[in-house]
């Protein structure tokens, strides 16, 4: 049997050794979030002028790099994350997988046993459960501020490539499979979706899914490349996107773009008056003043949490079974709805 390498005892002062496996467009956007937080990093990536473009020091190899290292990014393409965060942890490393963690729910789960076998922290990058409006909107409706919640919307898509590894459920709805629920407080517990092929390349690049809560409350995430953009990219260069969340309950409504960094609050209730109607009460839309937050930004945010967890020996928040198993299962519903043609419980999902 073979023993993973004896990491060295981190101190809880101490700042863990990271190794940056992937080094495309969002791995210079880790890489940068590395040197704003000053970690002690490594790059990795078989192609050695995109570890060099990272301006980290680069690892000969991988297991050179495992074996210099404490915890490790991986942010490659998606069918690379099952086999490469596997190494991650059999090397005694700590993890921390971009999104979507895994392809489906089964290979989140093994991932999520294997990790807690083995003693590691992991945590599943994802980039929204940082930003800071999407944070303080968790927090006002978790305190109450929107009352009983009613509906809530969210539009990921743009005109932009499409991904020769992924379509638009791993790239785009994996964000708000997550984060949807993550805001509500609760999971869904069926899903209806439809998906579409308009390149006729054999993946799916236009995705429509609708979650239904135990609460009543309703969500509907749209998400794809073949769209109208609204804004240019912070990540992609040359592609357009639209990045929108809304929130609707008795006592408020939200609207807010990440991409243009706008939050628009609106306070009041709908009322009834004369002859049966109902009238909205609402006042003037507010800015709640949430700080905007540019990629660099939000992955320093993520990272440096996953750097406290590793310090601290704890769970992060957005570990393999909430970050990945939990949006992974929605994903599933939503292939299994879209070829059944028929409303999913998730239970039916493993």
């Amino acid at each position: 049997m073979t023993r993973a390498p004896r990491r060295r005892p981190l101190a809880r002062m101490a700042m863990p050794r990271i190794l940056l496996i992937g080094c495309g467009a969002f791995g210079r956007v880790h890489a940068a979030a590395l040197r704003r937080l000053e970690a002690p990093a490594q790059a990795f990536d078989p192609d050695a002028a995109a570890a060099e473009a990272t301006g980290l020091p680069i690892a000969p190899t991988l297991a050179e790099g495992l074996a210099a290292c404490d915890a490790a990014i991986v942010a490659t393409p998606v069918p690379t994350h099952v086999p490469l965060a596997s190494t991650v942890l059999a090397a005694g490393c700590d993890l921390f997988l971009e999104k979507p963690a895994t392809e489906t729910a089964a290979e989140a789960a093994a991932l999520a046993s294997l990790a807690e076998r083995g003693g590691r922290i992991a945590q599943v990058g994802l980039y929204f459960r940082f930003h800071p409006k999407a944070v303080a909107l968790r927090r006002m409706v978790a305190a109450g501020e929107f009352g009983h919640l009613h509906y809530l919307a969210a539009r990921f898509s743009g005109l932009k490539r499409a991904r020769g590894d992924s379509g638009a459920l791993l790239n785009d709805a994996v964000h708000f499979a997550d984060l949807l629920p993550w805001i509500a407080g609760e999971a869904p517990a069926r899903v209806f979706a439809t998906l579409a092929d308009p390149l006729g390349r054999g993946r799916e690049d236009l995705a429509v899914i609708q979650m239904m809560f135990p609460s009543g409350l309703t969500a509907l995430i749209e998400a794809g490349c073949v769209l109208p953009g609204r804004w240019p990219d912070a990540v992609v260069p040359g592609a357009e996107t639209r990045k929108e969340i809304v929130v609707a309950g008795r006592a408020a409504l939200a609207e807010v773009d990440f991409a243009a960094e706008t939050f628009a609050l609106r306070r009041g209730a709908h009322e009834p008056a004369e002859q049966g109607a109902w009238l909205p009460r609402h006042g003037p839309r507010e800015d709640p003043g949430i700080a905007a937050a540019d990629p660099v930004t939000v992955v320093a945010a993520e990272l440096a949490a996953f750097i406290e967890a590793v310090r601290d020996r704890r769970p992060p928040e957005a570990g393999l079974r909430t970050g990945a198993l939990a949006p992974a299962r929605i994903l599933d519903a939503a292939r299994r709805s879209a070829l059944e043609g028929r409303v999913v419980a998730l239970e039916e999902i493993a």
